[in-house]
């Protein structure tokens, strides 16, 4: 799999514009601020960058990249409810990408989530997704184990009727407004909305909440350990506010799961696309491995950057992480 199966060049380079141009509109005049660690709560960072007239900062205690001082939540909820590059992802952007990504994205997760779940003796009868967007996982979750009751939490009405359209039962709501369906699922999945929301400690208690006791919670996000954030660094797509604001280390995805009442954590970095992404950085701006000898000798012959991928999938040094947590009995 390339960048460009999943994020076209110019459907990703409009998103991004719109992105930055929200970042301006929206937040201009927004009191922020400063927040403790997302990861593991602690209060000393260091400051790293801005972007989009966001200031980032590092713990340094886990590691993890967070977007603070913060703006409040009330701007940000706002944000989602009006911005034009929301509204282009759910409009164009996805749409789009969306079979593609099923084939390479979401049949594959399904798949080796359905794996893990078996590894671990977990009987999977009932399973919450939470920020479902299109359906897509439900609906492939339900190709493997079609007796499974399934839930699609989505708060965005154009994405909710799309869960609807897939013969999928819908909350159209915040998972945080959820009630009845407390201690439900033997599985709560949540696929790439922890880097957006405003407070994951309070965003992950939510999802324990929706656990039965010894059930699971997942997750699936960008860390800030991955081979492309760290080379690239505030040069990085992935790092877009007002969309993207948190980027925890593995210590602190460890941590943050503690925190939140979890037990037996398991974190993997199961990504394939670092070195493209990288890749495709250089192409735009070769200045980015100016004295980078050994990296550009990596990425130049394809049996080796193939081979490097793999090195950093297996050893948590993909951005794109895993995270799997067991609620205590």
């Amino acid at each position: 799999m390339k960048e460009s199966d999943i994020r076209p060049e110019a459907l990703l380079n409009r998103y991004l514009e719109f992105s930055a141009s929200d970042a301006e509109r929206c937040f201009a005049d927004v009191v922020r601020q400063p927040i403790p660690c997302v990861g593991c709560g602690g209060s000393q960072a260091n400051h790293e960058f801005e972007k989009n007239g966001f200031a980032y900062s590092s713990c340094t205690a886990c590691g993890s990249l967070f977007q603070s001082p913060r703006p409040t939540l009330a701007a940000f909820e706002a944000f989602y409810r009006d911005s034009v590059s929301s509204r282009y992802w759910a409009e164009v952007f996805f749409p789009a990408v969306a079979e593609a990504r099923r084939e390479r994205i979401f049949k594959p997760r399904a798949e080796r989530l359905s794996s893990l779940c078996a590894q671990k003796n977990v009987q999977v009868d009932k399973v919450i997704d939470v920020g479902a967007g299109y359906g897509i996982l439900l609906d492939e979750w339900r190709a493997l184990h079609p007796n499974a009751s399934l839930l699609a939490i989505e708060p965005s009405s154009v994405l909710a009727n799309e869960c609807r359209a897939k013969g999928l039962d819908v909350i159209e709501d915040i998972a945080e407004n959820v009630t009845g369906y407390q201690s439900y699922a033997d599985l709560v999945v949540c696929f790439e909305v922890l880097e957006h929301v405003y407070d994951p400690l309070a965003f992950v208690r939510t999802l324990v909440n929706l656990a039965r006791p010894g059930g699971y919670v997942f997750i699936s996000t960008l860390g800030v350990d991955g081979f492309d954030i760290q080379l690239l660094w505030e040069k990085s797509n992935s790092i877009f506010p007002p969309h993207h604001i948190n980027f925890l280390s593995v210590a602190g995805f460890k941590l943050l799961f503690e925190r939140a009442g979890l037990e037996e954590i398991d974190v993997t970095t199961p990504g394939v696309l670092d070195v493209n992404i990288v890749q495709n950085a250089v192409k735009k701006d070769p200045k980015i491995l100016h004295n980078q000898r050994f990296v550009r000798t990596l990425l130049a012959s394809d049996a080796t950057a193939a081979a490097f991928q793999r090195f950093l999938s297996d050893n948590l040094l993909s951005s794109h992480t895993w995270v799997l947590g067991r609620k205590p009995l």
